[in-house]
């Protein structure tokens, strides 16, 4: 305000000085004062050009009343052409440096723009460089794709300073189920209640939206209420403040969600930016996750019964025993298939072997069970001890009653090897088998068949 007042006071000396002085002082000069300092006006003030043009047409108007007061006829005749004239032309002069120095503003403010733009634009490029380059230095960081999704999450959740961060992903039952979890320390762990979540109701509102913003926002779980309750019944007991969540998408379908909860405000921004980056990254882990457990699970584990194999035992040949002890082991071998096979045909002799394989799950674990052969099954029970081991076959034999024969034996030292205990175990099934075939009074010959 005290620039401006500078400038106007001088403008106004400036012009009541060429104008007294040509009019009363020395008309004699003509207007030579006044036209030089009304051409000059323009270059030394910088007001908007309605203010200019308009202290101009007054200072003109004042030096006419002027001269038509002196009643000096030179001035009438001779001067007041010229500043009329030089009035107007001061006044386009005004208008167009005005103009120019408006466009040069303006071009200088959208150059500043610009640049300031493009440096914005790079930042946010070599952003999500950094963020592509860390998500893939920890990818191939971690021996397989599940321990890659952990420190996925885990990076998101640092990366973004949330609480807390999440995937979510679609089971067998059409519910979701809250897979890898990251939280803050100091923050309560949810997962393991966060199982089974329905897809009706907060997860089928988040999918619709996905469809039009690919996120949901929730800057205020206060505000959110306003608009679900069911949302805020949900989240906030989980102390949930602010939330952004995104797809995951594979061939097209969503087959889950990832999200953080309550990150600063300006994180929010930024994680809704890099919502298709870490979609990305997430569905590409998750293929390759769930590429690794059907190559793994084709190779250790049996077709028909989908009991472990041969091969999945190796560790017990391998790896040295003590850590295990006690170690059990169940023969199994099934009683009356070739019959069954010859009377009912192989589908029926299939589903046999299956039921068997089912009973022996369902008593001793599917991840102890292996299928060893045609009809042979081995169960190994690590770090079992004896009364619990005799309450399993107890109820294996149960179960199992005359379809199958059993061999059982459990390690007495830490320095028993497998095949040793295999052998003992195999030697006392071989005898079972004997004593079916002499009960039944079967043809032990005509009886043995692998499938």
């Amino acid at each position: 305000m005290g620039k401006k007042l500078v400038v106007y006071s001088f403008f106004a000396a400036l012009l009541l000085f060429g104008i007294i002085t040509g009019t009363l002082i020395a008309p004699e000069e003509l207007t030579v004062n006044y036209i030089v300092f009304i051409l000059a006006a323009p270059l030394l003030f910088t007001a908007r050009t309605a203010v200019m043009n308009g202290l101009i047409l007054s200072s003109m108007l004042l030096y006419i009343g002027l001269a038509f007061f002196a009643q000096h006829t030179p001035i009438l005749s001779k001067n007041l052409v010229n500043v009329i004239l030089y009035g107007v032309l001061s006044m386009l002069l005004t208008a167009m440096m005005m103009r120019s120095k408006l466009q040069r503003i303006l071009y200088h403010k959208e150059k500043e723009m610009l640049e300031v733009s493009k440096r914005e634009s790079q930042e946010r490029i070599l952003n999500y460089e950094r963020f592509l380059t860390d998500m893939v230095r920890y990818a191939a960081s971690e021996e397989n794709p599940d321990k890659v999704l952990n420190q996925l999450v885990e990076y998101i959740g640092q990366r973004m300073t949330a609480d807390r961060a999440y995937i979510f992903e679609q089971n067998d039952r059409g519910t979701f189920d809250n897979t890898y979890e990251w939280c803050k320390a100091g923050v309560s762990k949810e997962k393991d209640n966060l199982q089974d979540v329905p897809y009706e109701g907060i997860i089928e509102a988040w999918f619709a939206q996905y469809q039009e913003s690919n996120n949901v926002i929730i800057h205020d779980i206060e505000e959110c209420k306003k608009t679900s309750e069911a949302i805020y019944e949900r989240l906030k007991p989980q102390g949930v403040n602010t939330l952004v969540t995104g797809p995951i998408k594979i061939n097209g379908k969503m087959v889950g969600f990832y999200g953080v909860d309550n990150s600063p405000e300006e994180k929010l921004h930024e994680i809704s930016n890099l919502i298709d980056m870490i979609e990305f990254m997430i569905s590409f882990m998750i293929r390759l996750r769930d590429n690794a457990d059907a190559l793994e699970h084709s190779a250790l584990y049996d077709q028909l019964t989908d009991c472990k194999n041969r091969k999945a035992l190796d560790w017990a040949y391998t790896e040295k025993l003590e850590k295990y002890f006690p170690l059990a082991i169940v023969m199994c071998d099934i009683n009356g298939l070739k019959e069954i096979n010859d009377q009912k045909g192989h589908d029926a002799g299939d589903k046999f072997i299956v039921q068997t394989a089912q009973t022996l799950k369902s008593v001793f674990g599917k991840r102890h069970v292996y299928r060893f052969g045609g009809d042979e099954f081995i169960a190994v029970l690590p770090n079992i001890t004896h009364p619990a081991f005799q309450k399993l076959l107890e109820t294996a034999k149960s179960q199992l009653g005359a379809t199958a024969s059993l061999g059982t034996t459990i390690s007495g030292t830490k320095d028993t090897d497998f095949e040793s205990l295999l052998k003992a175990a195999d030697v006392e099934m071989y005898e079972n088998k004997k004593q079916y075939y002499i009960v039944t009074g079967k043809d032990r010959r005509k009886q043995t068949s692998h499938a």
